[in-house]
């Protein structure tokens, strides 16, 4: 299956938190989406999230693993055929997302989607 990749805005507004304090965040994302478009099942589930994933991404700002950098939150609807990244975040900001905000996350994705349609 060939999927698309739709940014929503939750998405982009954390990618512009990011860019001020690492300026290759952009690169390192574009390279972790780039992975997740070949292999949709890359990161790990979330339990109890409704399917979203949680990617380690290597920071080259940082110059550490993967351990140390980036996480980014996505979700794959093959029934649209679409790749949604929800939030990046560096580990250092945010430890766990909660459930709480995972809805809320989702919840907005919905929105936007039921615009496009």
């Amino acid at each position: 299956m060939s999927y698309s990749v739709y940014l929503p805005d939750s998405f982009k507004r954390s990618l512009k938190r990011l860019t001020r304090r690492f300026p290759r965040v952009r690169q390192d994302v574009s390279a972790a989406i780039e992975e997740i478009l070949r292999v949709p099942s890359l990161g790990i589930v979330i339990p109890g999230s409704g399917g979203v994933r949680k990617l380690r991404v290597r920071s080259t700002d940082l110059e550490r693993g993967k351990s140390g950098g980036f996480r980014l939150l996505y979700i794959v609807l093959p029934d649209r055929e679409l790749i949604c990244p929800l939030l990046i975040y560096a580990k250092s900001d945010w430890e766990d997302v909660t459930r709480r905000e995972l809805r809320a996350l989702l919840a907005d994705l919905k929105r936007e989607l039921a615009l496009m349609a």
